[in-house]
């Protein structure tokens, strides 16, 4: 990975503060993809969900909560 693509990244990540919880990057199965464009790929999903104003929203799955016990 070039240095500039992945300072980038590394920026976006870490900068004012920021935390890295979670992130999962998937290259998928391109052969001919690069780790300086994944990199890029991903500061540009970054940048944009900053820009957006970040939302903690994580998944759901819209089933009710049950306990455990209701499955035994």
């Amino acid at each position: 990975m070039t240095e500039s693509a992945m300072s980038k990244l590394h920026s976006l990540l870490f900068e004012e503060g920021r935390e890295l919880v979670n992130i999962k990057f998937m290259p998928g199965i391109s052969r001919s993809l690069t780790s300086a464009r994944l990199a890029d790929a991903a500061a540009e999903g970054i940048r944009s969900a900053i820009e957006g104003g970040l939302v903690n929203q994580p998944p759901r799955t819209g089933m009710t909560k049950c306990k455990l016990e209701a499955f035994v």
